[in-house]
């Protein structure tokens, strides 16, 4: 059982916090986007929230939770993720052919949103772990941000292999 000093029960609390609202957020942009594809894309995002929000909760109980370090990301199938032709992420498999800008603008305003959102959980999470260096929750927040990183990679590929970044919307 960890001790947690108050300010390291707040900074999680407010991690406790950030998780819940991402996960409400990315399913409902699981029920909005149009591509079915991105459907099952935010419905992948949330899983892994969920397994943050669950390693959150047992480190403000005072428990280190346990860490699978062997499937850091597990939507990844392949290291095609670099590849210009295709990508394999988890069921999804985008082309180079997907590449041609037909996608909903609805679409593309809750991927940048997304975006927008897994960098600030990134960065939150990272300021947060400096409170934790040198305890048993050091590597935990550490293997956190890591998926957060992925996550970022996830989304972003996407977007590249839809051609979300080649044309601008106007709000």
């Amino acid at each position: 059982m960890v001790n947690l000093t108050s300010k390291e029960r707040f900074l999680l609390e407010g991690e406790k916090y950030q998780q819940q609202l991402v996960i409400d957020k990315y399913n409902d942009y699981a029920l909005q986007a149009q591509d079915n594809s991105l459907k099952g894309l935010f419905s992948n995002l949330v899983k892994i929230e969920e397994k943050h929000l669950n390693m959150i909760d047992e480190m403000l109980q005072g428990k280190v939770p346990q860490m699978n370090k062997e499937n850091l990301h597990p939507y990844y199938e392949n290291n095609s993720i670099n590849s210009n032709d295709y990508i394999n992420i988890g069921n999804i498999t985008l082309t180079s052919l997907d590449n041609n800008s037909s996608y909903d603008d609805g679409d593309k305003i809750i991927c940048f949103d997304a975006l927008t959102t897994e960098e600030l959980l990134h960065s939150t999470c990272s300021a947060s772990s400096f409170e934790f260096e040198k305890t048993e929750f050091e590597n935990i927040l550490k293997y956190i941000i890591e998926e957060k990183s992925e996550n970022l990679k996830y989304l972003n590929n996407y977007m590249i292999k839809k051609g979300m970044y080649n044309n601008i919307i106007y709000f």
